[in-house]
């Protein structure tokens, strides 16, 4: 995913959520109660309306991850590819610090986290295609992907696409 398809989501997000606005029970597109239903069918679509909203909701912030993750990538390809070749260890682990200290100031979470995010991002993008797949349609959540990197992280590329189309594409 280039920035330009980067920007083209986030744009594609922003106006899903502005449409689920839309939407939400009591929100400006929502039906007006006591239109001749009985209370408890009133109360019962304002449930479902409820969980839909839920539904949806938990399907934008699975693509939001996906596009996190693809941002995280492509900002380690871009700094890795400007940056000069290490010239030791030290300043190899000097320039991983900076992208990892960059990207927790700009999403203002721990370095910890933001080594965890850059960790995950990459086997997301370069070894585990279904899982972020899944994770950009909202069918898993940035939790169900993490796990499935931490299930294949220290296992050989094969071994790691087969427990992933097992889980996420049982009819292969």
């Amino acid at each position: 995913m280039g920035s330009r398809a980067a920007a083209e989501a986030l744009e594609v997000f922003r106006a899903s959520v502005a449409a689920l606005a839309e939407i939400v029970p009591g929100g400006r597109g929502s039906a007006s109660a006591g239109e001749g239903a009985g209370e408890c069918d009133l109360l019962r679509q304002e449930a479902d309306d409820w969980l839909d909203t839920l539904a949806e909701s938990a399907r934008l912030q699975a693509a939001t991850a996906a596009l996190v993750v693809h941002a995280a990538a492509g900002f380690t390809r871009a700094t890795q590819a400007m940056a000069p070749p290490p010239a030791s260890p030290q300043e190899h682990t000097a320039q991983e610090m900076a992208v990892v200290a960059e990207v927790a100031c700009v999403l203002t979470v721990s370095e910890g986290d933001a080594s965890a995010l850059l960790a995950d991002s990459h086997a997301l993008t370069s070894t585990l295609p279904l899982t972020l797949a899944a994770l950009q349609d909202g069918s898993i959540s940035w939790q169900h992907a993490r796990v499935v990197v931490d299930e294949t992280t220290g296992i050989d590329a094969a071994r790691a696409a087969a427990l992933e189309a097992h889980f996420l594409a049982p009819d292969c």
